[in-house]
């Protein structure tokens, strides 16, 4: 009797794995989920703790992101993130099991230099785990960025599955002038942004971000697209969407982009928990002896105590 095809997807991973039992998604599975019109969910993890939550939560897609620089790292862009930084990252993350289908970033300076660069780069970041099975990359205008166009074109080329992203870019917000919205003042900004994606999936690109674009352009660019689009602040009309998960969770004391909601506010929690600890540790309320100590035998108490006092302590 031929089984269904998610069981026999395990039977097979647990033939020829010997570290999990654990069975993450594949291009496959994230690409019948589209073609069903079932939206697609990604969030972004730094560390081992953080992809544990990712992990365990049933999101689709994990984000390993350069934006780790400016949450984790307390850097004040992006830029400043190393290859090598972000690798001890990505190994950390990819720590943790669970069903999530994981993108690495490719951060500033590791493939501006020359596509050659960019490629062993790329390489680096897939090998630094076995759970890292797609990239996601940068890239400008397709009218004005033929670099990193043809970048892509060669990864693609050489099987690497590659993560297109459009509209705001943080690795060129200078270029962009800061943070701003993007296509949403004139019209041939958005002829350039709906011709960048159809290239960017010509070129073989099998899903592409689009971040910080009016909805109705995003929508737009989705319905004339055959791949998904996942959204960050460009509405609810894309394949999918990602959040950052410092943004999402209320990690960090100061207020989120407008396209964000916070679900929680583990930041200010986490100091009001913090305050309460030490204040219970300064009235000796923490930690309590009939319930965070350890006991010590009686007669084994007494013994130590007499030979204290041979041994004059």
């Amino acid at each position: 009797m031929m089984l269904p095809f998610r069981r026999r997807l395990v039977s097979q991973a647990r033939q020829y794995s010997v570290h999990s039992s654990v069975v993450s998604k594949s291009l496959l599975d994230l690409k019948e989920k589209y073609r069903c019109g079932e939206p697609l969910t990604m969030c972004t993890a730094y560390d081992y703790i953080t992809a544990n939550w990712v992990q365990n939560s049933g999101i689709d897609m994990m984000l390993l992101g350069d934006s780790l620089s400016m949450t984790t790292l307390g850097y004040d862009s992006t830029s400043y993130l190393t290859m090598d930084e972000f690798k001890y990252h990505i190994k950390s993350a990819c720590r943790a099991e669970g069903p999530s289908f994981v993108v690495s970033d490719m951060p500033f300076g590791s493939f501006e230099a020359s596509v050659p660069q960019g490629i062993t780069n790329a390489i680096e970041l897939m090998r630094a785990s076995s759970k890292v099975k797609s990239i996601k990359i940068e890239s400008g205008p397709h009218s004005s960025d033929d670099y990193t166009y043809k970048l892509i074109k060669e990864l693609c080329a050489r099987g690497i599955p590659v993560m297109g992203h459009i509209g705001l870019t943080p690795q060129r917000q200078h270029s962009l002038g800061g943070f701003k919205v993007q296509a949403n003042k004139n019209v041939d900004d958005i002829h350039d942004l709906v011709e960048s994606a159809k290239k960017l999936q010509q070129i073989g690109c099998w899903s592409i971000v689009l971040e910080c674009v009016p909805q109705r352009v995003a929508g737009y660019i989705t319905e004339k697209l055959s791949i998904p689009t996942i959204g960050i602040g460009a509405g609810n009309q894309t394949s999918g969407q990602v959040l950052v998960i410092s943004d999402l969770l209320g990690m960090q004391d100061q207020k989120p982009p407008k396209f964000v909601k916070s679900y929680d506010n583990f930041g200010q929690r986490a100091i009001e928990h913090l305050q309460n600890y030490a204040s219970e540790v300064s009235s000796r309320d923490f930690p309590e002896t009939s319930k965070h100590t350890f006991k010590i035998k009686e007669d084994l108490w007494t013994q130590f105590l007499e030979e204290a006092q041979h041994k004059k302590y």
